[in-house]
């Protein structure tokens, strides 16, 4: 009996022994990689410290141009006076927040870095007609107006009338709306080749009427209503040729009516006018 419990007793000393051991190698193990792995990231700092230092101080990164691309309208000068990029100053000390918030009174302003040259492109507002409120305005494609119009440079867009200036600045809803109908009547109407924007000389916008366009040479009036103008104008080039000789004559033409244009003829007149 002494000599089984003696048996028992040393084959435990050896499992305890071995388990002793295989916690002390995984605790080696553990302890070696996290120094391993504490050195490594220590290493990397050190050397991206090291590297930000040289070319902080060096004039590798100095910008040695800037390019504004994109320009059309806008003197590129007029840019680099706005955005006051130092040449000497270092590119990792540039504060593009700062430059875009200089460039800010344009409506995009995109940056880019190639090599030692600071490029940006520049994304202009594109006319696409004339308002008048309280003084005449450039509105864009997508129905934002940006700026007073120059009289003095060529501007051969529709002008939209109907609202007020202070009707545009309360964002009145029913305006807003209107001016998205003439923005997408004008958008149907590029590149058709019978009735295009150059042949309108206005685009009267009403609460109750919807849009209202008047013909540049004989300021007819061409009633649209609301939406629907590519089937619309479809309707319109269709009998256009045939009047084009007797606009003079017709008072108004209608086509807020489903499938027909309705030709009005001034009082005086006792001709019949085409309908569809």
């Amino acid at each position: 009996m002494a000599s089984r419990y003696r048996i028992r007793r040393h084959r435990r000393g050896k499992r305890l022994k071995k388990q002793k051991e295989s916690w002390l190698q995984r605790w080696g193990s553990w302890i070696g990689k996290g120094i391993l792995s504490l050195a490594t990231v220590g290493s990397l700092i050190f050397l991206g410290f090291n590297a930000y230092l040289y070319f902080q101080q060096s004039g590798q990164l100095n910008v040695g141009e800037v390019r504004i691309m994109g320009c059309m309208n806008i003197a590129e000068s007029e840019l680099l006076d706005l955005a006051k990029v130092d040449f000497r100053s270092n590119l990792i000390h540039l504060d593009l927040h700062e430059v875009s918030r200089r460039l800010a009174r344009h409506p995009n302003v995109r940056r880019d870095f190639s090599g030692k040259a600071l490029i940006i492109e520049v994304q202009e507002r594109v006319p696409r007609a004339l308002i008048l409120l309280d003084e005449l305005y450039l509105m864009d494609s997508k129905g934002e107006i940006f700026k007073k119009a120059d009289l003095k440079e060529k501007m051969d867009f529709p002008v939209l009338t109907g609202l007020n200036l202070a009707e545009w600045k309360r964002k009145e809803p029913w305006a807003m709306e209107l001016l998205q109908e003439a923005v997408e009547l004008l958008e149907e109407m590029e590149g058709r080749k019978i009735f295009t924007p150059r042949e309108v000389s206005e685009i009267h916008l009403s609460k109750k009427r919807g849009l209202t366009l008047y013909t540049l040479k004989e300021g007819v009036p061409i009633r649209l209503g609301w939406g629907g103008y590519g089937e619309k104008l479809n309707r319109l080039e269709k009998v256009l040729p045939d009047l084009r000789n007797k606009l003079m004559k017709v008072e108004y033409l209608a086509l807020n009516y489903s499938k027909k244009v309705v030709v009005k003829m001034k009082e005086s007149e006792k001709e019949n006018a085409p309908k569809s």
